[in-house]
């Protein structure tokens, strides 16, 4: 069983806790990237498999982000397995208008199990609304409609596009309800 620390959220009903990582924990994120990139080769997805995600933020990214407290998981209680994962942040260089939100980065769950991505964008729009935030954001590749049907039936909604390099991605945004 883990310890509860002050950034943890308890998830009532789903047994899973979203958290901080603990740095020893932070290759988990590496492993749960390069699994859903073997995913998405195997269902001819275009995404982070060819953009070679895992060699443009290698593993001292992610412990950086730890670092830094940016870097949330989910775990499942029982088996103590991180189920998914996500840096949320303060600032976005891809969003330039100055609106109080929090930026979701490197979003990712276990290949093969449905609903903890959309238990871990929960948790991270509760994190975001007890913080004071009026939105939640986060942007994905251009071109996979899956992944925006998905953001869609969340809430989220497309408000532009956004360029870095070779990435090509569309921006959305959730609006929340601050708590308190």
């Amino acid at each position: 069983m883990t310890e509860k620390r002050e950034n943890d959220m308890e998830i009532v009903g789903n047994d899973c806790l979203f958290r901080l990582i603990r740095r020893e924990e932070v290759p988990c994120v590496l492993s749960l990237i390069r699994e859903r990139m073997r995913w998405m080769d195997e269902r001819g997805i275009r995404h982070w498999n060819e953009a070679r995600y895992d060699l443009i933020y290698p593993l001292s990214h992610y412990e950086a982000e730890c670092e830094a407290g940016r870097l949330f998981v989910l775990e499942e209680r029982q088996s103590g397995r991180i189920v998914c994962a996500g840096a949320l942040m303060e600032h976005d260089e891809r969003w330039q208008d100055g609106e109080d939100a929090l930026y979701l980065h490197h979003f990712v769950s276990e290949a093969g199990e449905r609903g903890f991505g959309a238990l871990f964008l929960r948790c991270a729009e509760r994190y975001a609304a007890e913080r004071g935030k009026g939105r939640m954001r986060l942007d994905s590749a251009e071109g996979n409609e899956a992944l925006a049907g998905y953001y869609a039936a969340r809430g989220y909604r497309r408000v532009g596009r956004c360029r870095e390099g070779g990435y090509r991605g569309i921006l959305y945004e959730k609006t929340l309800t601050p708590v308190g």
